[in-house]
């Protein structure tokens, strides 16, 4: 049952307009679009960004930017189906594969 679940969360990750999953191509090779670019391209402001890696299921980073709303919050962790939770709130801004 576990692992229907895990697949129905790695579907619905990629529905997310703040879920990015980028390949590892994209990451090493400097191919990512939005590298450089997140305040302008994503966010549409100059707020600091504050990057969490292993963001789990996003509850720090939601928080955070619950007591921090002027501020970019991006979470970062590989494994998908754990960080659905926090990618469904509209405070994290960003989860990444």
């Amino acid at each position: 049952m576990g692992s229907k679940n895990k697949l129905k969360r790695f579907r619905e990750n990629e529905t997310f307009d703040n879920v990015f999953q980028p390949t590892r191509e994209e990451v090493v090779g400097d191919l990512f679009p939005l590298k450089g670019k997140w305040n302008a391209d994503f966010f549409k402001n100059d707020n600091p960004l504050i990057l969490e890696l292993g963001c789990g299921k996003g509850e720090y980073s939601v928080g955070l930017a619950q007591k921090y709303p002027n501020k970019n919050f991006i979470g970062i962790d590989i494994k998908g189906a754990r960080f659905w939770r926090g990618a469904k709130l509209p405070l994290i801004q960003v989860c990444i594969m």
